[in-house]
């Protein structure tokens, strides 16, 4: 009898850490974009931004951004039709990162000094074989390509076009974020351009936490586009229930994970139904 119940738990010990495991890696990342279609920066507050204004035009390696982390990789472009975030210095358009395999650059990649579940870039002249990847290390967090942004219905005619020359009427600008769950960090974000065309963008904003409705604005949450687990993308126009509560005016704050709580849930029936305690 001791030897079966000791046998029943281990084998419900090894199937909770394998439930916790499936928990943990059940994570959600929130897209959303800016309410106002010419914004080109962030509104969410405490953030960190980089631009590309002090690099040099063409390829550069190994760029540090200074306290947040490094590139392995960045072409850098002026600011033309396609690309180049307004300079709030000038008025005018500014360099920006362009990936494209016929400059020799087929992705680029940040990696981060502190794991963060929030990042957001102006993304221009858009087009579907856009591809961003956020690991946790090398695990893949959530992967997203911009192909799901034109099934959106937020995505209107008013983001189309560029809002700084109004050429480029066919292609979509937006500034985009990207929101982890309570669950959901990531410390490298790689972006990769698939086929044809290229991936301009500008303007990166990160920040460690999340979106927290206590502090931050609904503004600064923008508009839903997809929710994002892993490689798999919904499309959204409303929040799921695994975001109400960030769209909720009097929202407490992200939920709280209940994977502890299921920790003492099984440990009570393994102390009372095969321990006999």
């Amino acid at each position: 009898m001791f030897k079966s119940s000791k046998f029943l738990t281990k084998t419900i010990v090894s199937g909770t850490m394998l439930l916790f495991t499936q928990l943990l890696y059940a994570q959600s990342t929130l897209v959303t974009i800016t309410e106002d279609a010419t914004a080109t920066t962030s509104s969410l507050s405490n953030t960190d931004l980089y631009d590309f204004n002090d690099l040099s035009n063409g390829l550069n390696s190994n760029v540090s951004w200074d306290g947040v982390g490094s590139f392995d990789q960045v072409y850098v472009r002026e600011a033309n039709r396609f690309g180049g975030a307004v300079d709030e210095s000038t008025g005018q358009g500014s360099r920006f990162s362009y990936v494209k395999s016929a400059y020799n650059i087929e992705s680029s990649t940040l990696t981060l000094d502190n794991s963060s579940s929030y990042f957001g870039m102006w993304w221009s002249a858009g087009d579907s074989a856009n591809l961003l990847t956020f690991y946790n290390n090398d695990n893949v967090v959530a992967q997203y390509t911009t192909q799901s942004m034109f099934g959106s219905l937020n995505l209107s005619q008013d983001y189309y076009g560029n809002p700084l020359t109004g050429g480029n009427g066919g292609e979509p600008y937006a500034f985009i974020n990207f929101f982890g769950d309570a669950e959901t960090s990531w410390n490298k974000i790689e972006l990769t351009q698939l086929g044809g065309g290229g991936f301009e963008s500008d303007n990166y904003t990160t920040r460690i936490e999340t979106f927290n409705p206590d502090t931050d604005s609904q503004e600064a949450l923008g508009t839903i586009i997809a929710e994002v687990s892993g490689t798999e993308t919904t499309n959204l126009d409303a929040p799921s229930e695994n975001w109400e509560w960030a769209f909720e005016e009097s929202a407490p704050g992200a939920p709280t994970p209940p994977i502890f709580a299921l920790m003492f849930f099984i440990a009570a029936i393994i102390k009372t139904k095969f321990l006999g305690i």
